[in-house]
């Protein structure tokens, strides 16, 4: 059995030890250090209109639409109750406006939305995805925005 001593000198003369004052080569903290922020992707919202086509919302798409919705004669028209809790859901659901705290108010398929919200882009978003529910005729804007 060797003693320590001989296992110490063997050590220190096979081991090549760098000072911590100079740069590691190929250091993995280094490219991190120096690349750009990572943003994960978001996926857009989107929405599926009462004939069940399926489209994205919020800015992402083209802008063009090609649907025509049908005259309001020839299709089911809920009640002013029913369409009430219709557009409280669709907002609730919809990842624009879920944090939104707006009243809702229908007659005769007259939209009216009240409440507060932080900037333009929130009642834009409310207005849209309160004329997206089958059967609304109109939304009205009475959303207070800030001064």
């Amino acid at each position: 059995m060797k003693d320590r001593q001989d296992t110490d000198d063997i050590a220190d003369s096979e081991i090549e030890l760098e000072p911590f004052d100079k740069p590691v080569e190929n250091d993995p903290t280094e490219a991190v250090e120096e690349a750009e922020p990572y943003f994960p992707p978001t996926d857009p919202v989107v929405r599926t209109d009462h004939s069940g086509e399926t489209r994205i919302a919020g800015g992402f798409g083209s802008g063009e639409t090609s649907e025509q919705r049908p005259p309001a004669a020839t299709t089911d028209v809920p009640s002013d109750e029913a369409l009430e809790d219709l557009v409280h859901r669709a907002v609730r659901l919809d990842a624009s406006t879920a944090q939104l705290h707006l009243k809702v108010a229908v007659l005769q398929g007259v939209v009216r939305l009240q409440g507060a919200i932080e900037d333009e882009a929130d009642a834009e978003n409310a207005l849209a995805v309160a004329g997206d529910v089958p059967g609304v005729v109109e939304v009205i804007d009475e959303l207070s925005r800030p001064e």
